[in-house]
């Protein structure tokens, strides 16, 4: 019978694994460690490992490949069973993907970012606001297009990740576009933390390459200067890279991660 999960409880208990993620500038970490999204999974005989649970994403670290494995293996008994995006920065912790998982893991290629000391430059993402065609409406999201949102698997990923409507309008941020009474594209807050969102941002398939993409970006990270909060990204494909590099993040290169799939 294998290991089970523990997941830290509380601010104390989070903070045991905080030193394994120390030089891991990774925002949905920042999240699930300071208690907002997110959990953090431990073993009991293995204090020298743990793994980040974070909406679709885990992030493995751990002072041997021997704890690495198991913490997989019980997550895999306990909380497989969905979609998830695997990411251990040793290469020995991420070659266990396979081992652990067979052929519900296929590797994936990611683009990470700098996080911090952007030089944003308001009056150009402001020109970039107005990049949408003139029938699309680019307004903030609230329960109307937030329900737009859930209603549609290619947009359920802006608010998804949040308990409940009210959740999301409480502690979620977004930019939504409208066409003809329809939700047509958005960026949103993938997950927070008390400093700011990651950023979600999807188009209707019909709807790309009109420039909406950019003018919900360059609003939703606008409406983050203002209150004081940080837009992370991070890239899944290298049209999501150029993008963030249009908009003014500085690319940190390539990284490998393995998509999970259920069995």
């Amino acid at each position: 019978m294998g290991q089970e999960l523990i997941r830290a409880e509380g601010a104390w208990s989070r903070a045991q694994s905080a030193p394994l993620f120390a030089h891991w500038m990774e925002m949905m970490i920042v999240s699930a460690l300071e208690g907002s999204m997110g959990s953090v999974w431990t073993l009991e005989d293995a204090p020298g490992g743990a793994l980040v649970e974070c909406a679709d994403f885990l992030f493995l670290s751990s002072r041997s490949t021997r704890s690495a494995e198991s913490l997989l293996r019980a997550w895999k008994q306990e909380r497989a069973g969905r979609y998830a995006i695997l990411v251990a920065r040793d290469p020995a912790l991420s070659a266990l993907a396979p081992a652990v998982f067979g052929g519900d893991a296929s590797p994936t290629r990611r683009y990470a970012f700098h996080k911090g000391g952007e030089d944003f430059d308001r009056s150009r993402l402001a020109c970039f606001a107005d990049a949408a065609p003139p029938e699309v409406r680019v307004c903030p999201f609230d329960r109307e297009t937030y329900r737009m949102a859930m209603a549609a698997p290619w947009s359920r990923s802006f608010c998804e990740q949040f308990r409940s409507e009210e959740d999301f309008l409480a502690r979620g941020l977004g930019m939504a576009a409208v066409c003809n009474g329809e939700l047509v594209g958005g960026a949103s807050s993938y997950i927070c933390w008390s400093g700011g969102i990651e950023l979600q941002v999807e188009t209707r398939r019909d709807m790309r390459r009109q420039g909406i993409a950019l003018a919900c970006c360059a609003r939703l990270i606008l409406r983050c200067l203002d209150r004081g909060l940080y837009p992370s990204w991070d890239a899944a494909n290298p049209e999501s890279a150029a993008l963030a590099a249009r908009l003014g993040y500085r690319i940190a290169g390539p990284y490998d991660a393995w998509e999970l799939y259920p069995a």
